[in-house]
């Protein structure tokens, strides 16, 4: 068990809300959602229950969160008398456009500061705009973004790719062949997506500006996902990206591989004059390795039809 997870622990157990307590920890809720599910998978207990007035503590959490709080008091203690901060290094501030941490799992970071013990690696999720200025002000020394955004500002490392696809009911035209569907013809369709600020929605956006379509957005929301596994009639299309598109159990729902105007890809970007040897620089070559060999699951294209 690590400092990071009891850690992770008090603080969702004082502030009752993922959202509140990745703000104090300086991670995502992504992150933060990881780091509990972990402890609970090693202690075989459950934790936390979801409910109407956030994240309640079960009878195990109110049982170790004393012992919890005074380990994490001790420890804090024992690094004031060595004069240095409580599980704190040289800090690397590593900043994800809104969306993307749930898209592209920022794990790979968490390796990263495995192999580098010397720093302590903070994520922050900002809006890609946030993202850009901080790096350019020097509040982040790392940023992931999702293109378009400009290159030539920033020392970047194109990481990975990901795919698009249309979820769509199955009483829906579109619904009823296999194989992937032109951009093009989502046109004035109904359509579901993600809100306005994700990284995700605002690719999408820009694809619509290049195919010059314009497509009537129905419900805007981070919760799309959501709607579409309930989804019991035709409501509209409804945008994924692989994850999501993994995590549709709908058994009404179909799911076609759209083919974008632009290939969408997560770059990591550092200053532009930062070192070769400076941990951000590394931790984008990282990056890059780490997706080189664990590459995003994508949603699998149907088989081809035979030919009659």
């Amino acid at each position: 068990m690590q400092m990071r997870a009891i850690e992770s622990f008090l603080a969702l157990y004082e502030d009752r809300s993922f959202s509140k307590a990745s703000r104090r920890l300086y991670i995502t809720q992504q992150g933060l959602s990881r780091q509990i599910q972990a402890l609970e998978k090693e202690l075989g207990r459950q934790l936390f229950t979801r409910g109407r007035l956030g994240s309640e503590p079960t009878e195990t959490a109110h049982l170790l969160y004393p012992y919890y709080r005074q380990i994490a008091d001790i420890y804090r203690a024992s690094a004031a008398v060595l004069g240095s901060a409580p599980g704190r290094g040289t800090p690397l501030r590593a900043g994800f456009a809104t969306g993307l941490s749930s898209a592209a799992d920022p794990d790979f970071l968490l390796e990263f500061q495995r192999l580098h013990p010397e720093l302590e690696v903070e994520i922050q999720e900002w809006s890609k705009d946030q993202c850009i200025r901080k790096l350019l002000q020097g509040q982040l020394d790392v940023a992931f973004l999702i293109n378009p955004f400009p290159e030539n500002l920033f020392r970047t490392c194109r990481i990975t790719g990901d795919r698009m696809y249309a979820a769509i009911h199955e009483s829906n035209p579109l619904a009823r062949e296999d194989g992937p569907l032109s951009f093009s013809v989502l046109d004035r369709l109904p359509l579901i997506t993600g809100s306005p600020e994700n990284a995700l929605r605002q690719f999408f956006d820009y694809c619509c500006a290049l195919a010059r379509i314009h497509p009537q957005i129905r419900l805007a929301s981070s919760h799309n996902l959501d709607v579409v596994n309930a989804m019991t009639e035709d409501m509209g299309v409804a945008t994924l990206n692989s994850a999501m598109a993994l995590r549709v159990t709908n058994p009404a729902v179909r799911i076609r591989r759209l083919e974008l105007p632009c290939d969408g890809y997560l770059y990591g970007c550092a200053p532009l004059y930062c070192a070769p040897d400076s941990p951000a620089v590394q931790v984008l070559q990282y990056a890059q390795s780490y997706y080189a060999h664990h590459p995003l699951p994508v949603y699998p294209d149907p088989p081809a039809r035979p030919e009659n």
